[in-house]
């Protein structure tokens, strides 16, 4: 790395770190005014508020990075415009690509740092957060759910639904099993009930239960007298079906809560053809697409920053807001679009990206 980079990337973190915190901050305090009430009324101790809002913070950060950049930006480049520094380093022979090198590296460093943090972090502390928020504002005592009563479960990819008496979350034990089994044309193939089920190296170990099978017509099958066929009884049965204790656990997910791998695992198991697996996919695109608004923050950003003058600063902050801002509502409204069929998942998802990164390569050069 040259002395030049070296001075630009620390010129730079100064003012994105205090952005950083300065949003940690803000956040913390408009939340914690606007809740005192409900704060004091049910008696929250402190180190629960801690807990509350040190989960936050990945979430909090993941959010404001993109800005953080923006802002630190146009901060720290029309500082050094105004102080000639630019015009210096282009007299003396280096190119405006090669300034702008140094802020494309931290803008997709910080997009690997912010897609890591979402992915582990954000999404791990989802259910943590929705249990500690009904503590804070209802009252309620912190349970943690290691046994879920009554569980439907639906497979559309295998054309089976499952119905879960209980499920220990610990021992990945189900207890009260039956897997109904369809065929293509909606009508029931087989059943499967058993008292418990286990699951060990990668197969579910069915456990004194019975299969019962069924005719085309849904009904239950005969047998060569002509008598109803009698169902076939097991102590002990491995099922090579396609659903793990984690898929179970999604169930009580938000999509947006779930990691990546999560994500694609649920979308493994939906119908192709339904909604809910567009509406998966799009969500499993935006994942990876949105810590690539760093790069469009640095790609917008640079050329206002430039061209800033003294008394410039403001009006460079709202012009790039306003293209940020219309970033996020193209966003939107693509992203819906895709949800409901107008575009391909892919096309929903990334063409905002495509778009604003080339207006953003125009805006560079039209400042070189």
């Amino acid at each position: 790395m040259k002395i030049i980079d070296k001075y630009l990337i620390r010129r730079f973190m100064t003012p994105f770190l205090y952005c950083i915190f300065a949003f940690l901050i803000l956040y913390i305090t408009y939340d914690a005014s606007i809740n005192l009430d409900e704060f004091l009324k049910n008696k929250i101790g402190l180190h629960i508020l801690l807990r509350y809002y040190f989960i936050k913070c990945p979430m909090i950060i993941v959010t404001s990075t993109p800005l953080a950049i923006l802002l630190a930006l146009l901060y720290d480049i029309g500082n050094m415009n105004r102080h000639h520094e630019i015009i210096a380093m282009r007299a003396s022979g280096i190119h405006i690509d090669r300034i702008i090198l140094p802020f494309l590296v931290v803008a997709v460093t910080c997009a690997v740092i912010i897609f890591f943090i979402n992915d582990q972090f954000v999404c791990k502390y989802a259910f943590e957060e929705s249990v500690l928020k009904k503590q804070i504002f209802e009252g309620e005592k912190t349970v943690q759910y290691e046994l879920w009563k009554n569980m439907p479960f639906r497979n559309p990819s295998a054309n089976r639904d499952w119905f879960i008496e209980s499920f220990n979350l610990e021992t990945k034990e189900l207890s009260g099993v039956i897997v109904r089994e369809f065929g293509d044309d909606g009508e029931i193939n087989q059943k499967v009930i058993a008292k418990k089920a286990k699951w060990i190296d990668g197969q579910w170990l069915f456990l004194d239960g019975s299969i019962y099978f069924y005719n085309k017509e849904g009904l239950p099958q005969l047998s060569d007298e002509g008598q109803y066929r009698e169902p076939k009884k097991f102590s002990k049965m491995l099922m090579t079906y396609n659903v793990t204790p984690e898929d179970f656990e999604n169930t009580r997910k938000h999509l947006a809560t779930m990691n990546f791998m999560s994500l694609l695992r649920y979308l493994m198991l939906q119908n192709k053809n339904s909604r809910l697996y567009r509406s998966t996919l799009v969500d499993l695109h935006n994942k990876i697409a949105f810590p690539f608004v760093c790069i469009i923050a640095v790609l917008v950003g640079i050329p206002f920053a430039i061209k800033t003058q003294r008394g410039g600063f403001i009006k460079g902050i709202g012009i790039s807001m306003i293209l940020f801002l219309a970033y996020y509502g193209i966003s939107i409204i693509s992203t819906m679009m895709g949800k409901n069929g107008f575009f391909t998942p892919f096309v929903a998802v990334w063409i905002p990206n495509v778009i604003f990164m080339i207006f953003g390569i125009f805006l560079i050069k039209n400042a070189a």
